[in-house]
C-alpha cells in the first residue's frame, strides 16, 4: 500500500507543478514576444526497477520544462520603431555588461539617439555594436526587411541585427521576454526578415492552455483522492491491528 501512496503523492506534486506552469503561460498571454513553457513527465524508476524496486508502481516526476520557441502572431502597430522577426532568430540587446536575446521588438530612441528596448537595453546591430541614430538627418525612419535603416530617405549605415543560436535549449529565461545564452556561439542571420510597424505577440493559445489546465486539474484531483483513500485505509489498518 505504501508504494501506491507514494505514487499518488508524486503524481499530485507533478500535476501541481504543471498547473503553476500553465498559470504562468496564461499570465503572459498579452506579453510581446513571450514564449510558452511546456512540461514533459517521466517515471522516476525505469525498466526492471519498476518491478523490483517499486513493485510495478509508477512514480511520476517532471522530466523537463522546455520553452516552445514557435513564432507567435504578428500585430500591426504602424509605429516606425516596432519591429517583428518573421521566421527564426532573435534580436540581441545589451544591458550593462550582460547580453540578452529577445523576440520583442518594441524599440525607442533615447535623447542620444541610441536604439533601446523599453527596459533600457541597447539594441545591437549585426556587428554587435549598439545602434545610434543620427537624429540630425530627420525623424522619418524606414527599416527594410533586411534590417537596414534609412532616415529621411538617406541610408544611415545601420542594420538591426537578427541572430541565430546553436541550440535554443541553451537559452534561459531571465524575465521581460529576455533570454541569456549559455555557452555563446550566436551568429548573425543573413537571410532574416524584419517587418517594420509590427510586433510579435505571445505564442500562447488560450483554448489550448485552458484545455491543458482542465486535464491537469482532473489528474491532480484523482491523485489527491487516491491519497485520501490510502490514508483512510491506513487508519482502518491501524484500528484492526495486525494478525501475528
Amino acid at each position: 500500500m505504501g508504494s501506491g501512496k507514494y505514487s499518488a503523492l508524486s503524481g499530485a506534486v507533478a500535476r501541481e507543478q504543471a498547473l503553476s506552469n500553465i498559470a504562468a503561460n496564461l499570465a503572459n498571454i498579452s506579453t510581446r514576444g513571450f514564449k510558452k513553457d511546456r512540461i514533459s513527465f517521466a517515471a522516476i524508476l525505469r525498466g526492471a526497477k519498476q518491478t523490483t524496486d517499486a513493485k510495478g508502481i509508477n512514480y511520476a516526476r517532471i522530466r523537463k520544462i522546455g520553452t516552445d520557441f514557435s513564432q507567435g502572431g504578428l500585430q500591426t502597430t504602424g509605429r516606425p520603431l516596432d519591429v517583428a522577426i518573421d521566421g527564426e532568430g532573435f534580436f540581441k540587446v545589451r544591458k550593462g555588461a550582460e547580453t540578452y536575446y529577445t523576440r520583442s521588438g518594441h524599440f525607442m530612441l533615447d535623447q542620444n539617439g541610441m536604439l533601446k528596448t523599453g527596459e533600457g537595453a541597447n539594441v545591437l546591430g549585426a556587428g554587435n555594436e549598439p545602434l545610434q541614430f543620427d537624429t540630425t538627418l530627420g525623424k522619418d525612419i524606414f527599416i527594410a526587411e533586411t534590417g537596414d535603416i534609412s532616415i529621411n530617405g538617406v541610408v544611415a549605415g545601420l542594420q538591426i541585427g537578427v541572430f541565430t543560436v546553436p541550440d535554443t535549449e541553451q537559452l534561459t529565461k531571465v524575465g521581460d521576454s529576455l533570454y541569456r545564452l549559455e555557452g555563446g556561439g550566436d551568429r548573425p542571420m543573413a537571410d532574416a526578415r524584419t517587418l517594420q510597424g509590427n510586433l510579435e505577440t505571445s505564442n500562447i493559445n488560450m483554448i489550448e492552455e485552458m484545455t491543458a489546465m482542465i486535464a491537469t486539474q482532473r489528474a491532480f484531483e484523482a491523485n489527491s483522492k487516491a491519497l485520501e483513500s490510502y490514508s483512510k485505509l491506513g487508519e482502518k489498518q491501524d484500528e484492526l491491528g495486525s494478525v501475528g
